[in-house]
């Protein structure tokens, strides 16, 4: 056990990290961005507060490790994702979920009152998942990475951010991205893989 004053081991300071995540994804998708201080955050994960301006900064730095939360997907890249159906598939499986899509709803509702905070929502969230496809899409692709990324989010992502629908099944996310893989010609993931290749001879 860790006294007092010792420093927490590895596997300590990451499970207080994700329980620090944990409270700051449930206010947001609770109560908001308004509702996120770093009072309460410390109070309710149990950490000191001078350990959070310390591993996270301020709190634009809880919301971005919130954000890079559902952004997991680019982290374990190397196993799941080696062709661009599974990397699509990746990205939807995380941002259609009720995680990502409560913070997505949190950062859009402050956006007007905090700029600078919805610019890095963006470049550490969609800018980042656009670059993910990028890294896989065949190099005589005939879309870019915002537009195939914004056409695989499409509908599902806007009824999901009205609470019209519920989290979509892995079938349903399969359909998704393979009606918009195949709208695009891009239905062959040999395809993307040769094309990866091709560019790397």
């Amino acid at each position: 056990m860790t006294g007092k004053r010792g420093r927490p081991s590895a596997a300590e300071a990451d499970a207080r990290d994700e329980r620090v995540v944990d409270v700051v994804v449930a206010v947001l998708t609770g109560e908001g961005l308004e509702a996120l201080t770093l009072d309460r955050v410390a109070a309710e994960a149990h950490v000191a507060k001078r350990t959070l301006y310390t591993v996270f900064g301020d709190r634009a730095g809880l919301v971005r490790a919130a954000v890079r939360r559902q952004h997991a997907y680019l982290e374990d890249a190397g196993d799941g994702a080696s062709d661009l159906r599974s990397a699509a598939r990746g990205i939807l499986r995380h941002l259609l979920g009720d995680e990502a899509i409560g913070v997505h709803r949190a950062i859009t509702g402050a956006a007007a009152l905090h700029p600078l905070l919805a610019r890095e929502f963006y470049e550490q969230g969609p800018a980042r998942a656009q670059g993910f496809l990028a890294a896989h899409l065949p190099t005589d692709a005939r879309i870019s990475p915002a537009l195939l990324f914004t056409a695989l989010l499409g509908e599902p992502h806007r009824r999901r951010l009205l609470g019209l629908a519920d989290p979509l099944t892995s079938p349903a996310i399969d359909a998704q991205v393979d009606e918009v893989l195949h709208a695009f010609g891009l239905d062959s993931s040999d395809q993307a893989r040769s094309g990866r290749k091709s560019s790397s001879s």
